[in-house]
């Protein structure tokens, strides 16, 4: 519509004497002007409106008022209007070159990551120069997350036109030679030197590059694509055979399945195929390959999933005769291939797995015997929990017996008993279990305030399930007592449940629950989409706290945790050609150093840094963030120094193990290789068993690259996930 209106004010500009057009034209500039003025005068307080009305003169006076407003801005938020308006000049021919020039500018060059995202999302939903500009982007020298998300959106609303662009991209990402890593662009220092940017290949662009062009490209290409090893296109080139019903997919598939070297995605990827193709005669390699001590967690599992869903009648009595047998690994991979099959030799050995050697085993088995709703575990359970080993493994036998003594009096006066008693995990399981039952909300009500730090999470988080306004007053009235972290937990629950804009003033909640709060009911579904809009928009308009890597630091229980293997001596990329990048170490010193400086006063850290062992600053636990101990911190930070091997596993233990820490922070540039584990899948496993109840927020910076054990981390605990090159 208001592209409509421009072009017919341009045809009326045709009709015009010269003078009268001229007239028009000074009258727009003159509004812009007017309208820029008063967007000076009142800066972050404007009205966003004047944006609005600034886009529709559209115009290239407008454009340049745009501009100027951009730079007067302070807030995120004003500054991420001014880029929704500069979209909205995208077809306007004198102005959208500048406009969307803006927005590529702010998406490969910003600092917040809210303006970078806003501004590369405008890109990708400008119909008319939009795909130039995220092209642009992806062979630019910005950040490599920003030039991903640039071809992801660029691959959303691809078109015939652009296949031969890809297919470049396909074919020069693929040659490995030096002076095909560099993308000159000059640039002035400080010194008026020009310098040369270097622009790094992103295999990973190249794999998107590929996926846009599988359909197109002939059978050849596709096989050649088969062979290769990076990007995934191997797998994206598989799914396509299986598309087309290729002859030589049973070939292929084969020799990735059998590789051991070869990627788990990839591996994963040919049992399934086959297992379509095939059905029950794959059985056979999948035990072979389940079996193997060597075979990855992800793939031992996949394969357990797939027997699972066979179901078939010779494969399960295998399943049923191994469950049970084996060592480690093995018996979880015929545990879980047999949890569908209704055998009572099946109950029988998950039950004499209960007192199995290691206590992976033992929660497993619980588990099983819990979602299988079978009562006749009850009495291996109940002699279990009198002598549990640790208590993961305690918890675990807890919410089997939950589940298979539903509605029975005397085990629910039992977890009474759990929930006010002394052991923690107990003590958690049991509040966690009437939060989804709806039972006793009056423990949980006092637990609310209880001095353990997981115990009230827990039963913040069972009361917002249960959604009572009554709830709502007394989650208010424990918030008076909270700080940190937990006092973001319960604004978050508050806001959720009544879509109030008071978020961690206490003052303000207990004077609106005194007033109407006690009157007013919860908010639902729709409302509550609309006011997380508005708080988003607050949150954009406030200064923002120290941030760690660009990820916001609002706990005050905090454990950093940071890799100073052997691997984090090499160099990050440098910027400009001819010049060295900054070691992994020197950058995760100095940026560790700066975010201590910047810990609230009132705040408890510890700083652990592993490589084949693991070390920590403070022995007893988390210390308050006083000058001295900053200090301390900060020389114990300056003294570390890079070797060794990969212990995330054990440095994440030792962070689990420190009671009083709610929000961990970790920092590595590789995947684990020393420790007691080191196998992702298992690490990720025990990672959830042991937060199962501590509701931990895991952060996670990779550096040098992506790592996907760090990436399931922050996934599973609700943390960030960031890559830093």
């Amino acid at each position: 519509m208001l592209r409509m209106i421009w072009m017919g004010t341009a045809a009326v500009l045709l009709l015009l004497p010269l003078s009268m057009a001229k007239a028009v034209a000074v009258t727009q500039d003159r509004d812009a002007a007017s309208i820029l003025a008063e967007l000076k005068s009142k800066r972050d307080e404007a009205d966003p409106v004047l944006l609005k009305e600034l886009a529709e003169l559209r115009s290239k006076a407008a454009a340049d008022a745009l501009l100027e407003a951009y730079d007067t801005m302070g807030s995120i938020y004003m500054r991420r209007e001014v880029l929704r308006a500069l979209a909205t000049l995208d077809g306007v021919n004198d102005a959208q070159q500048s406009a969307l020039q803006k927005l590529m500018d702010v998406a490969t060059g910003a600092k917040e990551r809210e303006l970078r995202e806003s501004a590369i999302d405008l890109l990708g939903d400008c119909p008319n120069l939009g795909k130039t500009f995220l092209a642009a982007i992806v062979e630019s020298t910005a950040q490599d997350d920003v030039r991903e998300r640039a071809m992801e959106l660029h691959v959303a609303r691809a078109s015939d036109a652009d296949k031969e662009w890809y297919r470049k991209l396909f074919e020069i990402e693929s040659k490995d030679k030096k002076d095909k890593d560099k993308k000159k662009k000059k640039k002035k220092g400080d010194d008026d030197e020009e310098k040369e940017l270097i622009q790094y290949r992103l295999a990973s662009v190249r794999g998107m590059a590929f996926e846009a062009l599988a359909p197109s490209l002939n059978d050849v290409e596709i096989h050649e694509a088969a062979a290769d090893d990076s990007a995934g296109i191997r797998r994206l080139a598989l799914l396509e055979m299986e598309r087309r019903g290729d002859k030589q997919l049973d070939n292929y598939v084969t020799e990735v399945f059998d590789s051991n070297v070869e990627v788990s995605e990839n591996r994963i990827l040919a049992a399934q195929i086959i297992a379509r193709k095939e059905g029950a005669k794959a059985a056979a390699s999948f035990f072979d390959v389940g079996e193997k001590a060597a075979t990855p967690t992800s793939v031992r599992l996949a394969l357990a999933d797939l027997l699972a869903e066979l179901n078939d009648e010779t494969v399960n009595k295998k399943i049923v005769k191994q469950v049970g047998k084996g060592r480690g690994m093995e018996k979880v991979f015929y545990m879980r291939a047999a949890r569908n099959i209704d055998d009572p030799k099946v109950s029988k050995a998950l039950q004499k797995l209960l007192a199995d050697k290691e206590t992976e085993i033992q929660i497993i088995a619980a588990e099983l015997l819990g979602s299988r709703k079978d009562q006749s575990a009850v009495p291996a359970l109940e002699k279990a929990l009198k002598k549990p080993k640790d208590e993961e493994t305690a918890r675990a036998f807890v919410y089997a017996l939950s589940e298979l003594n539903a509605g029975n009096a005397e085990w629910d006066a039992r977890l009474v008993e759990y929930a006010q008693g002394d052991d923690v995990y107990l003590r958690n399981a049991a509040l966690r279990y009437f939060g989804e039952s709806g039972k006793h909300v009056d423990l949980l009500h006092a637990a609310l305030g209880n001095p353990q730090w997981s115990t009230r999470l827990t039963a913040l988080e069972a009361l917002a399930s249960m959604r009572t306004v009554e709830s709502v007053g007394w989650m208010i009235e424990q918030m008076q007592s909270e700080e940190g972290r937990m006092l973001h937990e319960f604004a978050d629950v508050l806001f959720e449940l009544t879509g109030q804009p008071f978020r961690t003033s206490k003052g303000s909640w207990r004077g609106w629950w005194e007033g109407e709060g006690k009157d007013t009911p919860l908010i639902d579904a729709s409302e509550l989409r609309k006011r997380r809009k508005e708080e988003e928009d607050r949150r954009l308009k406030q200064v923002t706290s120290v941030e760690f890597f660009g990820i916001r630091i609002i706990s005050e229980r905090v454990a950093f945790v940071i890799d100073v293997s052997g691997s984090m001596t090499e160099m990050l990329r440098a910027r400009y050609v001819d010049e060295k990048g900054e070691t992994r170490m020197a950058v995760a010193q100095r940026e560790l150093q700066r975010c201590i400086d910047g810990l609230a006063t009132k705040a408890l850290f510890n700083v652990i840094a592993f490589n084949s062992g693991v070390d920590r600053w403070l022995e007893d636990g988390i210390a308050g963030s006083t000058p001295e101990n900053r200090g301390q911190a900060k020389e114990w930070v300056a003294r570390l120094g890079a070797g060794g091997g990969t212990n995330l596993y054990d440095s994440l233990r030792e962070a689990f193990n420190d009671p009083e820490v709610d929000t961990i922070y970790v920092l590595s540039d590789g995947e684990p290789t020393a420790g007691e584990q080191t196998d992702p899948g298992i690490i990720r496993q025990h990672v959830r068993q042991w937060n199962q109840n501590r509701g931990i927020v895991i952060n996670c910076i990779a550096v040098g690259g992506a790592l996907s054990t760090l990436q399931w981390l922050a996934e599973d605990s609700g943390g960030t996930y960031i890559k830093f090159n």
